[in-house]
């Protein structure tokens, strides 16, 4: 899809998480960017007189708004429906604002808008300062990329091993959650999915820093290009996320968060943070976890065995530095929350102005294993899943090369983890329950055997099933509504292998109805029904709910026979209709009710609410 197109559409997205916040003029990016006053809170360096706060869910916006008027603290901004960035009024001690705040049952915390920075720096050339010279294009077995020969990093883990398995796919994205990225630049443009700026609040991320261009092109530059670096997502994609500067405030961080998740990215690279955490970020975090996002965090740069966050959450891969000689680079933290090493001194890759340059730190070594991971949870295949995440998060650990107790797991192995990743068992198949599946669709079946864990796909009579793995042995799926009565093959797919089973589609019964519970006037409507084969059957609407006993079988009392007709050979049936103008602000009801050999059945009745 055309870049700007998806640009574009992401603007239209960010209005609702993003922040109003005063500005000063503008420094050629697309908004201006804010005022940030800064000062310090408990050792934390904070935004001034800023804080953000959390609600319980289901809290109603009226509810919140009369909770901030209540303390005396103005609205600044909605980073997302349950979490406000507000002023705190003046005058007012910080620890006060925070301790009324937290006498409202359905305010869950508050806290201060903290600031995190970015973990790398420039430690030899920037752009046309010092470049290296080039190798011969098209060395046998490795990429044709100009600078590859200086890429000392991608080589040591092995990048090119683990690519010949083949390229990965731009629909796989990782977040590149920093500074913004240089997206006019030629060996980064072409991966580009899209770009927001959490911190001015508009679609236009561009990078006046250098330090997130730098770590997107480790993580996802254009690779085989014949020119400047190669990215170790190889043919994947990137999103660019600008949270500010030189800090990016903890709103900024979480809208990035927060849109990183909803618009489906399976890896997400922070090379920045704090030794203070937030609540904020843990909540964003724990749900892209939860959502099936890999999370990739810096382990720091102040050679210390002090946690460092977002890195030291147990749900994020914290990254720490390694020399070429797989010592610990001095400046890389250190200790037992530390998980897992990448090369993250000297390194070159992208940087601002469609330039390179050389720049060390924690930050550099985190976007190569977060590169690394996305294209391992592409060879997967299949959509973002928790179970795919953490396939892809024991690979890395599980195939790390020792290099000594200052990192948990050891020193990455790119090639090692595709290995680990694709060596899952094969699967095995115990039993299916129930083995009788009524063929309109929504029964949930239980499938039981081993290898589970791998689960990539279970197609039914050839059609994808939505399932959930819940332990190595069980998992649960949901067939589609089938197309004939009788045997069909089950077929689990894994990255251990594939293997088939079958189950048995039977007649409805008692009869089921799918009825949208909303509409609006104008819009088509369809309701689907199943019952026994070739039954006849009515289709029955009414206002009122009320139902009366025939035959024993309750149906609507005051009712309109809609239509009258036989079910298919599989006891399926399905009419559609467009709602007409007028009817808005009625609900109606529905029932089907089938007769023939069988006696009388009935569905049970189902509202639906027409909008104004």
């Amino acid at each position: 899809m055309n870049p700007d197109l998806l640009r574009s559409a992401q603007v239209a997205l960010l209005a609702p998480i993003t922040l109003l916040l005063m500005s000063v003029p503008a420094t050629g990016q697309g908004s201006p960017d804010p005022v940030l006053e800064t000062t310090t809170w408990r050792g934390q360096e904070i935004v001034k007189g800023e804080v953000l706060v959390a609600f319980t869910a289901g809290t109603p916006g009226q509810v919140q708004e009369q909770h901030h008027s209540a303390v005396g603290a103005g609205r600044l901004g909605t980073v997302t429906p349950l979490l406000a960035l507000v002023r705190a009024p003046a005058g007012v001690d910080l620890d006060v604002v925070l301790e009324r705040y937290t006498t409202f049952s359905d305010v869950r915390w508050a806290w201060p808008n903290t600031l995190h920075r970015p973990v790398g720096r420039v430690t030899e050339s920037v752009p046309g300062s010092g470049a290296p010279a080039g190798p011969p294009a098209g060395a046998p077995g490795l990429p044709n990329d100009f600078y590859w020969s200086v890429q000392w990093g991608p080589q040591k883990v092995r990048a090119p091993e683990a690519w010949d398995s083949g390229d990965g796919s731009p629909a796989s994205v990782v977040a590149i959650i920093d500074s913004g990225v240089d997206t006019d630049h030629p060996d980064l443009d072409e991966h580009l999915a899209w770009g927001l700026d959490t911190y001015a609040s508009d679609g236009d991320p561009s990078d006046s820093d250098g330090h997130g261009t730098h770590c997107a092109g480790i993580a996802a530059a254009e690779t085989n290009n014949a020119i400047g670096v190669a990215g170790a997502a190889r043919n994947c994609s990137f999103a660019a996320y600008r949270c500010g500067n030189a800090s990016f405030p903890t709103s900024a961080l979480v809208a990035a968060i927060h849109d990183a998740r909803e618009q489906g990215c399976k890896v997400i690279s922070m090379s920045w943070g704090s030794q203070y955490g937030h609540p904020a970020i843990e909540d964003a975090l724990q749900e892209a976890h939860d959502a099936g996002c890999v999370l990739v965090a810096a382990a720091g740069n102040d050679g210390v065995s002090t946690p460092f966050y977002p890195a030291a959450l147990p749900f994020v891969i914290s990254v720490g530095s390694s020399t070429q000689g797989d010592g610990r680079s001095g400046f890389s933290n250190w200790g037992g929350w530390v998980d897992i090493a990448a090369p993250g001194q000297s390194i070159y890759s992208t940087y601002k102005n469609g330039g390179y340059a050389y720049l060390s730190g924690t930050s550099m070594a985190c976007p190569l294993v977060a590169g690394a991971a996305l294209h391992l949870y592409d060879r997967l295949g299949g959509g973002r899943s928790p179970e795919a995440a953490a396939q892809v998060t024991a690979a890395l650990m599980e195939s790390a090369v020792p290099i000594g107790t200052w990192v948990v797991h050891g020193r990455m192995d790119f090639a090692a983890a595709h290995d680990t990743l694709m060596a899952a068992p094969a699967p095995t198949l115990g039993m299916l329950h129930p083995e009788l599946v009524p063929a309109f669709g929504g029964s949930e079946v239980t499938l039981t055997g081993s290898g589970l864990d791998h689960t990539l796909e279970i197609t039914v009579d050839g059609d994808a099933a939505d399932f959930e793995v819940l332990t190595d042995s069980t998992l649960v799926f949901t067939p589609a509504t089938a197309s004939s009565l009788g045997p069909v093959g089950v077929v689990l797919t894994t990255a251990g292998g594939t293997v088939a089973s079958q189950l048995t589609f039977i007649e409805t019964n008692p009869p089921a109805l799918d009825v949208p519970s909303a509409t609006a006037s104008g819009l088509g409507f369809t309701w689907a029904f199943g019952g026994a084969a070739y039954a006849g059957y009515h289709l029955l609407v009414a206002i009122d709910a009320t139902t009366m006993p025939i035959q024993g079988v309750p149906i609507l009392a005051d009712f309109l026979v809609l239509t009258t007709n036989h079910l298919d050979h599989a006891g399926l049936g399905e009419i559609s209709v467009t709602i007409p103008a007028g009817f808005g602000g009625l609900t109606f009801h529905s029932q089907v009710v089938t007769f023939g050999a069988g006696g009388l059945g009935a569905s049970g009745v189902h509202a639906t609410q027409i909008a104004p």
